[in-house]
């Protein structure tokens, strides 16, 4: 069995909200990058390598219709980018312990989150 598989899922939009505060809780701190891919401007890096603070849904109407990524620390280096009306949101399960969200908008440029956990000891 080859443990070197890329674990993916996509998120179904029913369990979004829900994800969300798991995904959060289990990923809090972690150094995250946040990159939007901006089609001919290229991959533009929104934060780099900063602690995860987590993700939201506005919940008003009948679907979530914008999430928001957190990252930073609160009163210095803090980032929070906002993907409105989001169509799919993927996550990759890396064997090394990396994990990555894809969140792919209805209109607009894709956004990725990057997370790594502590080193292993």
């Amino acid at each position: 069995m080859n443990n070197d598989v890329l674990k993916t899922r996509t998120i179904p939009e029913q369990e979004w909200v829900d994800f969300s505060q798991q995904f959060t809780q289990d990923h809090l701190d972690w150094p995250a990058t946040i990159e939007v891919l901006a089609g001919e401007n290229g991959p533009q890096i929104v934060a780099n390598e900063l602690p995860f603070q987590g993700i939201s849904f506005d919940t008003k109407g009948s679907r979530p219709n914008a999430l928001s990524i957190s990252a930073g620390q609160p009163g210095s280096n803090h980032v929070t980018h906002t993907v409105d009306l989001p169509l799919y949101i993927r996550e990759a399960d890396r064997p090394d312990g990396q994990v990555d969200l894809q969140i792919e908008p209805a209109r607009g440029s894709v956004t990725l989150v990057h997370l790594h956990g502590p080193s292993l000891q």
